[in-house]
C-alpha cells in the first residue's frame, strides 16, 4: 500500500518542489536524494533518516541517486486553547 505522504524517485527521476509561504522540512525516508534550492549556492546529498530544511519562498530540485523516497513536511499551525485564550486575556487585562 503506497504512503500518500511519500515521494518516491525512481533512478535519474526528478521533481521540482514548488515555493510556498511557509518554511517546511523535507526528510529522506530511504535512498539517496540530490537537492539544490533556489537562491542557495551548495548542493545537497541526503540519505534515509536525513532531512532539511527549506525556506519560505524557495524552490528546491531533488533527484533520486539512484532511487529515493521522501516526505515534504510542513508545520502545523498552533491552535489555542480556550485555557491559553483565557490566560491571555487576564494578562492584558492586568489581572
Amino acid at each position: 500500500m503506497k504512503d500518500r505522504f511519500t515521494t518516491q524517485l525512481s533512478a535519474g527521476q526528478a521533481l521540482t518542489l514548488a515555493a510556498v509561504r511557509g518554511p517546511r522540512r523535507l526528510v529522506v525516508i530511504s535512498g539517496r536524494l540530490w537537492l539544490t534550492v533556489s537562491g542557495g549556492v551548495d548542493d545537497h546529498w541526503l540519505c534515509a533518516g536525513e532531512g532539511l530544511t527549506l525556506a519560505a519562498g524557495h524552490e528546491a530540485v531533488v533527484e533520486a541517486w539512484p532511487e529515493a523516497a521522501f516526505q515534504v513536511l510542513q508545520p502545523v499551525a498552533q491552535r489555542r486553547t480556550a485555557r491559553a485564550d483565557a490566560g491571555r486575556r487576564l494578562a492584558l487585562a492586568g489581572a
